[in-house]
């Protein structure tokens, strides 16, 4: 496991609805895809806004609390702090963090994410033993009007 220090993670953004954004993330060399949930549009830098982070390219960072026990942290958002990529399925579970699932759902016309826990586990054990771990976030939803 040596040469595995850097690892490159990608969440392309691709759907909004009123409440939620959804995007598909990958991990560099891994197979595998999963959807990751957060709160929607327009991305912000404004701490407790409840909307998504801005685009950019953040590192991560393992994060424990007794909430979030065993999670992570984006590192450096502008005007954000505890960006969490913790388990969770609907937009109501967060204020601004990134929760992965294997399968897409909908809750009351509002984007949703399914199997977060199972989700969370693959890529936590894909991150195991990383030195260094970045995540890369784009958007490229149709339809979004963030300026």
């Amino acid at each position: 496991m040596g040469n595995n220090t850097h690892v490159r993670i990608k969440l392309d953004r691709q759907e909004t609805s009123a409440n939620a954004t959804r995007g598909v993330l990958t991990i560099g060399g891994k197979a595998g895809t999963w959807y990751i949930l957060e709160p929607s549009g327009p991305d912000s830098t404004m701490e407790g806004s409840d909307q998504r982070i801005p685009q950019g390219t953040y590192r991560v960072t393992s994060y424990s609390s007794p909430k979030y026990p065993d999670a992570f942290e984006l590192k450096d958002v502008p005007g954000r702090t505890y960006i969490l990529i913790h388990p969770g399925n609907f937009h109501s579970n967060t204020e601004g963090c990134l929760m992965p699932g294997k399968v897409k759902m909908s809750d009351n016309n509002d984007l949703a994410v399914g199997r977060s826990r199972v989700a969370f586990n693959e890529i936590k054990a894909h991150l195991a033993g990383a030195q260094r771990i970045t995540i890369e976030i784009s958007n490229s939803m149709t339809g979004d009007a963030s300026e």
